[in-house]
């Protein structure tokens, strides 16, 4: 059984990133046995009438193509939306989860961010 924990930010202590911007921050493996419980997470949001989504991945210490599927689905869920846009963090120090995501290619799909701080500064300028 994987390891893995998927939440708001505001329930770590932070809840000032602007308005209409959703921080959600998950960790551990990202699997198959995660992704369900992440679509979910990310689909409240968005039924919640979030249209800019961060997720931050830094604390992630493995994702797989269940997972990767999970977050490019989002990414597209929301680029038909008006105004929509998800942007990924993921530390630089995080090269295993990094590398992953530059395999399968999601560099030109994504915006990635090294920081949750340039995300929201992307998102903010976005909207």
């Amino acid at each position: 059984m994987s390891f893995f924990y998927i939440g708001d930010a505001a329930a770590v202590g932070e809840d000032n990133h602007g308005e209409g911007v959703a921080v959600l921050v998950a960790g551990g493996e990202l699997d198959y046995a995660a992704s369900p419980q992440l679509k979910e997470r990310l689909a409240s949001q968005i039924d919640a009438g979030m249209r800019r989504l961060v997720l931050d991945l830094s604390m992630a210490t493995f994702i797989d193509s269940t997972a990767i599927g999970v977050v490019v689905g989002v990414a597209l869920q929301l680029d038909e939306l008006s105004g929509g846009l998800l942007a990924v963090v993921c530390a630089d120090e995080n090269k295993r989860v990094l590398r992953i995501l530059e395999i399968a290619g999601l560099e030109s799909l994504l915006a990635l961010h090294s920081s949750r701080e340039q995300a929201l500064l992307e998102l903010t300028a976005a909207g």
